[in-house]
């Protein structure tokens, strides 16, 4: 029933992540979608189809015949909720299946609707709620990407200086998904469309505390870590001030870091995750933790 896959955005750190999944699977036929003017090559035995992105009927046009559509837009294009444009062509063009990119948070969470960051993702939400009688949806939570957010710093980890930031002294829960496990959560999700048609789908490989990390990486390196701390209250007041100031992207930083670490829900999954149903394997805070650890002690 479904075949053709749509890729969009497989440049960036989510759309790698899934592309060779993809790929690897047989049942699917995938196509990525690109900008005109990309300068992104991909292997001569992928189809690429490369249209301008504000160009809605050839858009329409590169969608016609796609089963499903997965988008992992960022940067730019989130910003500009490229995803809503998208889902318009997508309705337009008969696509069967569709999936935004959202990722991280669990956006039914009532605290989703007083974050500025979130109100395209929402108003996407509702447009393809709206519209599920003529193309199904799932919308996919995955926490924090933790083996990316560990390797550059952005979970308040810096790793090769032994210094963290611990919001809120690193006591509240957070579930994350690490990010090369993404495709393969991802291809499960299509392959099991009766659990996850019209549904969104929350994926954890552990959820865990900063401390907890902190203590596993004191094992695995040395007990020598700077510790600043900060409280989620504070990043929040900074968030909304750049927020009013025009500064997107440092307001996006601390939004999402607020609303990770505020132990408030909206980014643990422990009690509602899908990974079981799905048949995706577990891992252990510690595994993430070594392998976090591991590169960056063989290179030193």
């Amino acid at each position: 029933m479904y075949k053709n896959v749509l890729l969009v955005g497989a440049s960036g750190d989510v759309g790698k992540s899934l592309l060779p999944d993809l790929l690897a699977d047989p049942h699917f036929q995938v196509t990525i979608l690109s900008r005109t003017d990309s300068s992104v090559n991909f292997a001569s035995n992928i189809n690429v189809i490369r249209v301008n992105y504000s160009d809605k009927l050839a858009l329409i046009q590169a969608l016609t015949g796609q089963d499903i559509v997965i988008s992992t837009v960022g940067g730019e294009a989130l910003m500009k909720n490229f995803d809503k444009t998208l889902i318009e062509a997508s309705l337009e063009a008969g696509v069967k299946w569709f999936l935004p990119s959202e990722y991280g948070f669990d956006l039914d969470d009532p605290a989703a609707s007083s974050t500025p960051i979130n109100i395209p993702l929402l108003e996407n939400i509702e447009l393809l709620k709206q519209n599920q009688s003529r193309m199904a949806y799932t919308f996919i939570s995955t926490g924090a990407f933790l083996d990316w957010g560990l390797d550059n710093g952005f979970l308040g980890f810096d790793i090769p200086n032994r210094a963290v930031t611990l919001y809120d002294d690193g006591k509240h829960l957070v579930s994350g998904t690490l990010l090369k496990n993404l495709g393969k959560a991802v291809v499960a999700i299509l392959h099991h469309p009766e659990l996850t048609l019209n549904q969104r789908i929350c994926l954890a490989d552990t959820t865990f505390t900063q401390e907890e990390v902190l203590n596993l990486l004191k094992k695995y390196t040395d007990n020598k870590w700077t510790v600043k701390h900060i409280t989620t209250e504070e990043v929040l007041k900074q968030a909304q001030e750049d927020w009013e100031k025009d500064n997107w992207m440092d307001a996006y930083i601390a939004f999402v870091l607020a609303y990770a670490y505020n132990g408030k829900g909206m980014c643990n999954f422990e009690k509602k995750t899908s990974n079981k149903a799905l048949g995706l394997e577990s891992i252990t805070l510690e595994q993430v933790v070594k392998e976090a650890v591991q590169p960056k002690e063989t290179n030193a």
